[in-house]
């Protein structure tokens, strides 16, 4: 059963019988908000001493998202409601109910899309104080409160922002992510690309429900129109491929980057190697 120091008791009714709150937050002194940054991926982090820690991580090519991140995983699986409250000091705001989830067994129960990671994000920027609750990974008897404590996230807010200014975004959210290389200075597709490009195209002969768009890639040597040329004309091949596989025109959308999208930024031929590619991003239709 979790247990947490200097745990508020409540005396509640909860099936007939008394309830006890485990609460868990950070202290208003203590409260941090921490941006770590990575070659395409920037997140803000939050402790929340002797439980977790909280995350919002954006990557590029993807949206938001808000992770929770436990010391100790829930051994089975549950609904955490999650609400938000005023602080003390600002009372006059209602309480505002932002819905229930699915918590999972592991290291990481919790993970909300762009869309709730972002209304607990806006919560957070308007100072109040969002709070996960759902009953304790034990027997379940006590309700377990985890606040994420809005001090000095504004703070934090400028440097989280230029970070994810540098990232690239895609106006869609890839169901699954699958990448072709190529040779230096070629558009050629090899053996394996053809073996790649078959399953995407057995699998959308097979279903119908996705939507395939290239993004061709380029390393960074050479000129720059002519990376941008030379990545065209990558997913260009890819998506005649795909064609001649069954897959309609329709149903394919082609997109080129040039060197603006290494998935290394090693100035080498491994990291080259990895640059020369195109994505096949599988979206919703």
């Amino acid at each position: 059963m979790l247990l947490a120091a200097g745990s508020l008791l409540l005396a509640l009714p909860v099936a007939g019988a008394l309830a006890r709150v485990q609460s868990f937050a950070a202290d208003w002194e203590a409260s941090r908000w921490v941006v770590e940054s990575a070659p395409r991926q920037c997140a803000l982090t939050h402790d929340i001493p002797r439980f977790g820690r909280v995350r919002f991580e954006q990557q590029s090519g993807r949206r938001l998202t808000f992770s929770l991140q436990v010391d100790q995983p829930p051994v089975r699986d549950q609904q955490v409601h999650i609400r938000s409250e005023p602080l003390p000091w600002n009372s006059g705001q209602a309480v505002r109910d932002i819905g229930n989830f699915e918590l999972r067994q592991g290291k990481q129960p919790l993970t909300l899309p762009r869309d709730q990671a972002l209304r607990l994000y806006y919560e957070l920027e308007q100072g109040m104080r969002p709070v996960l609750v759902f009953s304790d990974w034990g027997d379940g008897q006590d309700r377990v409160e985890v606040a994420l404590t809005p001090v000095r996230f504004r703070e934090a807010l400028p440097r989280f922002l230029a970070c994810t200014a540098g990232l690239f975004y895609l106006d869609f959210e890839p169901r699954d992510t699958r990448k072709v290389y190529f040779s230096t200075n070629s558009a050629s597709l090899s053996r394996q690309t053809r073996r790649v490009l078959e399953q995407v195209a057995r699998e959308y002969r097979r279903k119908r429900n996705f939507r395939i768009v290239l993004g061709g890639h380029a390393d960074q040597r050479g000129e720059s129109d002519y990376n941008l040329e030379l990545s065209r004309r990558r997913a260009l091949m890819v998506a005649r491929y795909l064609r001649s596989r069954g897959v309609p025109a329709a149903a394919i959308e082609s997109r080129f980057f040039g060197e603006q999208m290494p998935a290394s930024e090693e100035n080498g031929p491994k990291g080259w190697a990895k640059n020369r590619r195109v994505t096949v991003w599988i979206a919703d239709p």
